[in-house]
């Protein structure tokens, strides 16, 4: 294309348009750009999209719940929906893995995954995680009066009260048994239908790059640098131009 052969009044139409649309995605570049840099800051990387319009453009189906008796708690559940655990319908801040059980150990609710305890207070707080050394992965946990079982493929563990130290039993199982059960109606009825893991740190970062639109990760930057590009050019040979009239 030879720029030289326009019409100084058809460079400066081309010029204008390329700029008012180049100056709307720089701006979004700029900003997305400005936030992700802060996400830290807005605690994205941690928080989940929640908004229907948004697990819409994700195509985030209704996740089906998994529930457990909780032990020693009459009328407690624990339940976990895609990456999030509940009891009953609390959320839980910190959650992961795969549940496995939920005990009430005065004053505390213990969840299990296949490889840590989870320590949360009455106010459903975090207090502790626990890591015990155990032969295997997390199958099941219960209790014993007010003592936690834990139970692996090969064998099964008894805690001391503080949960400290964790002993191999004789027996396979013994004790109450953190059983799965239905979902209560009345909790389905309060839990969110569909529960995402995308946080927002993804959502921003597809947003910048323009993935979320269903563009190539390329288009958006490489249309920024083209256009910055030809409105430099442009701009030169207007002004070269406009010098020679």
């Amino acid at each position: 294309m030879r720029f030289t052969g326009w019409s100084r009044s058809t460079m400066v139409r081309v010029h204008r348009s390329i700029a008012i649309v180049s100056v709307f995605i720089i701006m979004f570049t700029a900003i997305t750009g400005f936030l992700l840099q802060h996400a830290e800051d807005f605690n994205w990387h941690q928080k989940s999209i929640e908004q229907s319009w948004l697990l819409d453009l994700y195509d985030v189906q209704p996740a089906v719940p998994t529930t457990y008796q909780v032990v020693n708690k009459p009328n407690a559940y624990a339940t976990q929906l895609a990456h999030q655990w509940y009891i009953n319908t609390q959320m839980l801040a910190v959650s992961e893995g795969q549940l496995k059980g939920a005990v009430y150990l005065q004053p505390f609710w213990v969840l299990a995954n296949e490889n840590r305890l989870y320590l949360y207070s009455n106010t459903f707080e975090l207090v502790e995680q626990i890591s015990p050394e155990l032969d295997g992965v997390i199958t099941a946990i219960g209790a014993e009066g007010n003592k936690l079982v834990v139970t692996t493929a090969s064998a099964t563990y008894q805690a001391d009260e503080g949960l400290i130290s964790f002993e191999k039993e004789s027996k396979k199982q013994h004790g109450k048994v953190s059983m799965r059960v239905p979902t209560p109606p009345e909790h389905m009825a309060i839990l969110p239908r569909r529960v995402s893991d995308i946080r927002y740190l993804r959502l921003m970062q597809d947003l910048h790059g323009g993935r979320l639109f269903g563009l190539p990760h390329w288009l958006i930057p490489d249309f920024t640098a083209f256009s910055l590009l030809f409105l430099s050019i442009s701009g030169l040979l207007m002004r070269k131009k406009r010098r020679a009239i």
